[in-house]
């Protein structure tokens, strides 16, 4: 198998298993900045997010001390009056790779509408200890 269809495959496994991870993720669920993890440990990130708008957001590490591996859409909570529309997160899976500071910049744009500014940016400052 090539290095392209094996990440592809994990892509598609990591986006089909955040929205379960989210539900049952004992550790921190980061919705503001600042975060402060520890070196090797696995972390989340959730944004408001409303995909029926043709919006998402990406992701970018500042820095090899984080990698932000992926995202997967959360819908509103099943226990919520189902709305037409509603928004629910976004949620990226980040990964602390060693101790440092740095910084994750999200950005919430249409990706077909190339060189067009962001509808909203969000920088959350991290810390690896």
């Amino acid at each position: 198998m090539s290095f392209k269809s094996t990440f592809l495959a994990i892509a598609c496994t990591i986006c089909a298993a955040v929205p379960a991870l989210a539900d049952t993720y004992n550790g921190t669920v980061f919705t503001s900045s600042p975060v402060s993890v520890k070196a090797g440990q696995e972390f989340l990130i959730a944004l408001p997010s409303n995909p029926t708008t043709g919006y998402s957001w990406t992701g970018k590490s500042a820095s090899g001390i984080v990698t932000v591996w992926g995202s997967a859409y959360q819908g509103p909570a099943a226990s919520a009056k189902p709305l037409m529309g509603a928004g629910g997160q976004q949620i990226f899976v980040c990964a602390a790779n060693k101790a440092g500071t740095t910084q994750i910049t999200f950005a919430y744009a249409r990706p077909w509408q190339k060189g067009a500014k962001p509808a909203r940016t969000m920088t959350f400052a991290v810390t690896v200890k």
